[in-house]
């Protein structure tokens, strides 16, 4: 197989996994028991069989729902319709700790070597004609990934939640797949925070739900090659697919490069390492990594600099290089470069210049660069905007962009753990 087919089936792998995870959970009867204020006075309910009325005198001490908008909260029916009560009103029994749901949020979501750290945010009630139209969390932390939402028993139609991200789109109806338990459950929903999502029109009843904040806390130590005992089938296909692509003669056969563009938002700045951001990848970010680990291999974060005259070459760093320090910068790869960054190339982008073309080797550096074959592309996800001062007769101000990759080095066929290059 090609190596052009292999990075392809790689690809798609890595694209197929959803940045969600979704389902019911039996709880305890008392769980469903909620208690909350109406000013002086005390109310109950049991949220497994609330009447009408009930879910009405639960709906009228909310407040209307607000939004955030470039860190402000907004309130703006026309996009959000729905009542809100927050934290310091109510009580639920309800223990997300005991559920075991946290566990199915770590296995699917986070690395599986990490912790959670889990606050309860709000609580919502999405009566007849409410919605929430598509827009994204607003993250409350640089630690904070994603929100996870408990959907209560409560009779209603239609409040399905809309899920999309890199042009997929999918769809939890909760009040459906409750529909078919036959124990008093919960349905839950937990995502990333840069998922787009909204909440469809509620037609009829009541969708009452807790949303909770998840956080990255510490991990827990554990061996580089640990993996779960029952691997998913995304995980499988993608640890199948990088043996071959180790295994095949022909490609990389000195070693050399494979490089993964991250696919979600990470809290990424200048002072970003791989130390720093190694534990909070997520999704086919963390799950690229941990198989590349199982198979023996060493992936690293590092920043990645596209050259603007060579779509081929790019340059990779450990560390941010700031290049507005310089005086002025007539080579912006030459400069990069001789700040401690070295070049890459990828066999399969289309060249600018030719093999033998003068100022083509004069960018690319003293040291031949690399092959890298890209899996993903590095994309604007992780993308940071960096300002120079360009030589010229006169001189002005110019940009760079430096994202981050995940880059894996790979040793010379039959042994391909092994690399005698490091950053």
């Amino acid at each position: 197989m090609s190596t052009a087919k292999i990075t392809e089936t790689l690809r798609k792998t890595l694209s197929s996994r959803p940045p969600y995870l979704s389902g019911t959970c039996s709880i305890p009867g008392d769980e469903f028991k909620l208690y909350y204020d109406i000013g002086d006075d005390a109310h109950i309910i049991d949220l497994s069989k609330a009447t009408s009325a009930q879910l009405q005198t639960l709906t009228e001490a909310c407040q209307p729902a607000t939004f955030g908008v470039n860190q402000l909260d907004v309130m703006d029916e026309s996009y959000r319709k729905a009542g809100k009560m927050d934290v310091s009103n109510f009580a639920s029994k309800f223990t997300i700790d005991q559920s075991g749901i946290i566990d199915h949020v770590r296995d699917e979501l986070v690395e599986g070597t990490g912790q959670i750290r889990v606050e309860l945010y709000k609580l919502n009630v999405y009566g007849k004609d409410s919605f929430f139209k598509a827009h994204k969390d607003t993250p409350r932390g640089a630690d904070m990934f994603g929100s996870l939402v408990i959907v209560f028993p409560c009779e209603h139609v239609g409040g399905a939640l809309l899920l999309r991200h890199e042009g997929k789109e999918w769809s939890f109806d909760a009040a459906s797949e409750l529909a078919k338990c036959t124990e008093p459950s919960i349905g839950y929903v937990a995502f990333y925070s840069d998922v787009e999502h909204e909440v469809a029109l509620v037609t009829s009843g009541y969708r009452v739900t807790l949303t909770y904040n998840l956080y990255h806390a510490a991990a827990i130590p554990r061996p580089s090659r640990a993996i779960r005992q029952s691997a998913g089938e995304n995980e499988t296909a993608l640890m199948a697919g990088l043996l071959d692509l180790l295994q095949e003669p022909t490609i990389l056969p000195k070693g050399g490069v494979l490089g993964f563009g991250l696919q979600h938002e990470y809290p990424v700045g200048k002072a970003t390492t791989h130390v720093n951001l190694i534990g909070q990848l997520k999704g086919a970010d963390a799950l690229a990594k941990r198989v590349c680990e199982y198979l023996l291999l060493k992936p690293l974060l590092m920043f990645t600099y596209s050259d603007q005259c060579d779509d081929d070459l790019s340059i990779l760093s450990p560390l941010y290089i700031d290049l507005s320090i310089n005086d002025q910068v007539e080579d912006v790869v030459g400069d990069l470069i001789g700040s401690g960054g070295f070049s890459v190339r990828d066999p399969l982008a289309k060249r600018a210049y030719g093999d033998e073309d003068d100022e083509s080797g004069r960018r690319r550096g003293k040291n031949p660069p690399l092959d890298i074959y890209w899996v993903n592309k590095p994309t604007d996800k992780t993308s940071i905007k960096g300002l120079y001062v360009a030589y010229g007769n006169e001189a002005s101000l110019d940009h760079y962009y430096a994202k981050v990759s995940l880059i894996v080095f790979v040793g010379p066929v039959g042994r391909r753990g092994l690399v005698d290059r490091k950053p």
